[in-house]
């Protein structure tokens, strides 16, 4: 420890950084990566000289022979100095003794992220600064009083919007001095910075609710596809189901597996509903269709039986069916009842889809409420 003329006060150490770059933010992982320039100054009296200016260091080997505070990053995953072309630091040291550090530093840092939101979430990631070997009472670490911790006004990240760079203070109380059977509780210099992001929405309007929601547009073609074309409704029906999956697990691939639901997987789970509402929709539709052709098909035997023209009742695809009458008017009693019965499913049918056309505008005044305010809300964070 270096002398600060009275050894009962705590060496004050200010520190600060600017951070340079941003990026690789990695989801899975919940890291992040940043490159700053540190600063740090404090006051040693055994560096005193009577020289007229501040004294430059800037040798490796000059510089391993100087205290430097033990600070160090409690939250970051790998840290390495820049040494090219020549290590990356200066001190200058005053007359008076006031000792200016400086070094360029990048880190891996770690990121809990909470992804209930996602992807309209904020998120604060933590750069936690803590003294490693001298408890508070011996050296005091506080913030620059001015500005302290600044970045780069063109750091432009693709994924995220910043907010704002924060101070704070974080408590630093641990246990030190560990054995077998005994330790001491002491408080250590505990800074914190808050990095405050919002997420940048463009890339999931694009890539995830635009799709998303024509997809299920598509799907509700099903509802004017003409009800006897089982292969064409059933097709659409599983295509846009099976696209749908695979988009979503698309995007899950690429989170952690997290043991909440996200707003997106809300989002996905309507859309689901919605295309497997169309399914059983068209399960009853040809439920109804093949009970209409059964009673067709036997009310054909019957009239052929009776020696009269054959009867295709349940192939018509008016809107407007009025009975059988309207187009024949001489019919065994029996088929005649058969051919009502074979009508009256086939309006069923036809009734179900009607509903299920109006139905479908209730559904896309839903998805167009959950896009118009996530677009909103994306557009807004455009620059």
């Amino acid at each position: 420890m270096p002398r600060n003329g009275n050894p009962t006060v705590p060496l004050q150490v200010h520190f600060g950084f600017y951070v340079e770059s941003l990026g690789n933010f990695r989801a899975t992982e919940m890291t992040y990566d940043m490159d700053m320039y540190l600063y740090m100054s404090w006051q040693d009296d055994t560096m005193r000289h009577n020289g007229s200016e501040h004294i430059l260091v800037n040798d490796k080997d000059i510089l391993d022979k100087i205290w430097l505070p033990d600070l160090y990053f409690a939250n970051a995953r790998t840290a390495y100095f820049h040494k090219v072309t020549v290590h990356n630091f200066n001190m200058f040291i005053s007359p008076q003794g006031t000792v200016s550090y400086g070094t360029r530093v990048t880190l891996n840092l770690a990121c809990n992220l909470d992804l209930k939101d996602y992807p309209l979430d904020y998120q604060t990631c933590y750069i936690k600064v803590i003294s490693y070997a001298h408890v508070k009472n011996e050296m005091n670490v506080t913030w620059f009083p001015n500005d302290p911790i600044r970045f780069n006004p063109e750091i432009d990240l693709p994924e995220f919007h910043i907010r704002a760079l924060d101070k704070d203070y974080c408590n630093g109380v641990f246990l030190y001095t560990l054995t077998h059977n005994s330790s001491r509780v002491g408080e250590f210099s505990c800074l914190l910075g808050m990095l405050k992001l919002k997420r940048a929405i463009g890339f999931h309007l694009v890539q995830s609710y635009i799709p998303t929601a024509l997809i299920v547009a598509i799907s509700w073609v099903s509802f004017w596809i003409d009800r006897r074309a089982v292969p064409a409704r059933v097709s659409l029906s599983f295509t846009t189901l099976l696209t749908l999956s695979t988009q979503g697990n698309g995007i899950r691939y690429a989170l952690p597996a997290v043991s909440y639901a996200k707003a997106i997987d809300y989002f996905y789970g309507v859309c689901m509903l919605f295309i497997f509402g169309v399914l059983l929709e068209f399960a009853m539709v040809n439920s109804y269709m093949r009970r209409a052709n059964k009673y067709n098909h036997m009310a054909e035997k019957i009239q052929s039986a009776y020696g009269g023209k054959p009867i295709i009742a349940a192939d018509y695809d008016s809107d407007y069916e009025e009975g059988p009458t309207k187009y024949y008017g001489n019919l065994n009693k029996n088929s005649a009842h058969l051919m009502y019965k074979a009508l009256k499913f086939s309006r069923k049918a036809l009734s179900i889809d009607k509903a299920a056309r109006r139905i479908c505008n209730i559904q896309c005044v839903l998805l167009d409420v959950l896009f118009t305010g996530t677009a909103a809300n994306g557009l807004r964070n455009f620059p």
